[in-house]
């Protein structure tokens, strides 16, 4: 499938999402880093952005279906809803 004329060039942190997949949580890397995290029901989640520590996370609580984590996500340790990372 080509690409939209609004969207070629390099896949960078700041260009649109090319792919979605949903996540689940855990103690390991996602792979590919997500350019960020859509949250696809309400609920809470845990991130450690890409250039943070293992330990240092992010928490965000009662998000609402389609908030955005403004991150470039490299791990998400929990989510009580419904999560998709984009890419």
């Amino acid at each position: 499938m080509a690409s939209p004329e609004w969207n070629v060039g390099a896949n960078t942190a700041s260009s649109f999402g090319l792919r979605g997949r949903t996540i689940t949580p855990g103690a390991s890397d996602i792979d590919p880093v997500a350019k960020s995290i859509v949250m696809l029901s309400a609920g809470g989640i845990t991130i450690v952005p890409a250039n943070n520590a293992n330990g240092s996370t992010l928490v965000f609580a009662d998000l609402p279906a389609g908030y955005i984590i403004p991150f470039v996500v490299r791990r998400v340790t929990a989510c009580s809803g419904t999560c998709a990372a984009i890419d």
